[in-house]
């Protein structure tokens, strides 16, 4: 079971990142247009507001700066002054913006893109930041309506992604986006949102609407199942210093009665599983 963790609540929680360095869980509230980070030791909230609604993000190897998707642009952001150096607008159709985001095991961020209006059309796509050159590329996988649940297998050959509206995530062989899958289908109330991979290479996955985050073996079956006292939980992460801690973001946007729980972010109340460190955009930063 989950508890909440910080008094610190958002409309729509997302991306939590961890840190091991600074010893910070990051995370964004896409609607509140905030950065926030925990330091896990003292309890300390850290608030950046930005420019636009951050949809993701990806740590460097400066532990000041991160690479922030915001809406309609990538660039990089430095924690100490509140300055954005735009890298390059948002790919893909007009009127989409930036959402779900991972860095690839080479250090290359991908991400996706997704309505902007929220009327849930099909016109997003998943787009890749080459760290080498700096450019965009969009993906040969199939237009989404709102997509997710973008991480890697441990030695980085398999791409898991999810259109949340299809209640089912899918992967594929990522050197050549071939053998286009689906790995696992939610059988529960909730719809699958972000997703971390583990040590084992099993996938947890947050359920939208579902009030749990989901852990599924290496053949798409349910392995384990944590409930939360959130209604719309929106992303794991295996964080703290030995990576065996499972927290996960939340929203309590659109919900008629929220909790206080709902918005928060919440902690896993006993160790789980062995994490991995989040991989670091390796593109150039000056």
């Amino acid at each position: 079971m989950f508890k909440p963790l910080t008094d610190t609540t958002s409309l729509l929680g997302e991306c939590p990142v961890w840190c091991e360095r600074t010893e910070r869980l990051f995370w964004t509230d896409i609607r509140g247009c905030e950065l926030r980070a925990l330091t896990l030791v003292s309890g300390e909230v850290q608030r950046w507001s930005l420019p636009e609604p951050p949809g993701s993000f990806a740590l460097t190897a400066d532990e000041d700066v991160l690479l922030v998707g915001l809406a309609y642009c990538l660039g990089y952001y430095s924690l100490s002054t509140g300055r954005f150096s735009k890298i390059a607008v948002t790919p893909g159709a007009p009127g989409t913006r930036i959402n779900d985001g991972r860095c690839d095991r080479m250090g290359n961020f991908v991400f996706s893109t997704m309505d902007a209006s929220e009327q849930m059309q099909t016109i997003g796509r998943f787009h890749r930041l080459n760290a080498a050159t700096l450019e965009t590329e969009t993906l040969d996988l199939p237009s989404v309506a709102i997509p997710n649940s973008i991480c890697f297998s441990p030695d980085g050959s398999i791409l898991y992604y999810a259109d949340s509206l299809q209640g089912c995530i899918s992967c594929c062989d990522y050197a050549s986006l071939e053998n286009q899958r689906v790995f696992t289908t939610v059988d529960g109330q909730g719809a699958p949102d972000g997703s971390c991979i583990d040590a084992q290479g099993f996938l947890w996955n947050a359920e939208w609407g579902g009030s749990r985050v989901v852990r599924y073996a290496l053949d798409g079956r349910v392995d384990r199942v944590i409930e939360s006292p959130c209604a719309q939980t929106t992303c794991p992460v295996l964080a703290g210093p030995v990576y065996s801690t499972l927290y996960s973001t939340s929203a309590r946007m659109g919900l008629d009665k929220p909790t206080d729980a709902d918005g928060a972010l919440i902690k896993a109340e006993a160790v789980v599983a062995a994490g991995l460190p989040e991989v670091r955009f390796t593109g150039r930063l000056n």
